[in-house]
């Protein structure tokens, strides 16, 4: 560590700006004094400023070991931490010792995971999808549901009749009309038997970390219900090539005792949204 304290990075900052521009400023102006006052409180010292794209994420030591203070201006905050704890609970998430909203944000003290290494970072020749799927069979075992939050269907459905939708995934564009029709029509036929239980929301490889016991914990949760096969489509669109997706598809699924075809239903709408 330096003798510097943490500071807001400038791509984050940038992206918060664009993302929320009446919430941004708000937000930075009492960010670093509440991030003093979390430390004092749980005697933290500050030890770098993890990666992020719309929070401010700083690792920390404290007496009872490392955690991670997590602030962003999201309004969805609250929903990310009501998900977070859920998931946590059931053993895939780091444990949550804080979660509080003021008028700027939402803050989240959570175990820091070790070593810590994102699935993006990692050799995919060390890695099993059977590994990546525990978690997630985790979640699909767990009959709880994760109450008062919108559904995955939702956000999808705005962001596929979105006509200048400009958060896409990178090096894509939004996409064709007739695609997002069809994918339209896709979501229609799911949502008519929709599930509501728990949901990451977001499983991308960015979002796994490697744990020392558990072998993959999950972070950064949407805040949204859903079910399994929504998670399982975004990690395949994530980790494999479109040649190899189907494969790969039938082994997570497997291992999770998934729907299958319901999986490939929620990856043509993923797509089609950009995710």
């Amino acid at each position: 560590m330096t003798d510097a304290w943490p500071t807001v990075p400038a791509p984050v900052m940038a992206g918060i700006q664009r993302r929320w521009p009446d919430r941004a400023q708000p937000w930075a102006n009492a960010v670093l004094d509440e991030l003093r006052s979390l430390c004092a409180k749980y005697d933290a010292t500050p030890r770098t400023v993890m990666p992020a794209r719309f929070s401010l994420v700083v690792a920390a030591d404290t007496p009872h070991g490392p955690i991670v203070l997590r602030s962003s201006p999201d309004s969805d905050g609250p929903r990310q931490a009501q998900v977070a704890a859920a998931l946590a609970k059931i053993g895939v998430s780091p444990t949550i010792h804080e979660a509080t909203t003021n008028g700027t944000g939402t803050w989240m003290l959570l175990d820091e995971v070790q070593p810590g290494t994102p699935l993006g970072d990692t050799n995919p020749a060390e890695v099993t999808l059977e590994s990546l799927a525990a978690p997630l069979a985790a979640i699909a075992s767990n009959t709880e549901l994760a109450t008062g939050l919108p559904h995955i269907s939702d956000w999808l459905r705005h962001r596929l009749e979105d006509e200048h939708l400009t958060e896409v995934a990178p090096r894509t564009g939004i996409a064709p009309a007739k695609q997002r029709r069809e994918a339209l029509q896709t979501l229609d036929d799911l949502t008519r038997n929709a599930r509501s239980s728990l949901c990451h929301g977001d499983t991308s490889p960015w979002n796994f970390l490697a744990d020392r016991t558990s072998g993959w914990m999950l972070i950064d949760p949407r805040g949204v219900s859903g079910e399994v096969e929504y998670d399982l489509a975004i990690l395949a669109m994530k980790i494999a090539a479109c040649d190899a997706r189907e494969a790969v598809v039938m082994r997570l699924t497997r291992t999770c005792g998934a729907d299958s075809s319901r999986t490939r239903a929620w990856t043509v709408v993923a797509e089609a949204a950009r995710v």
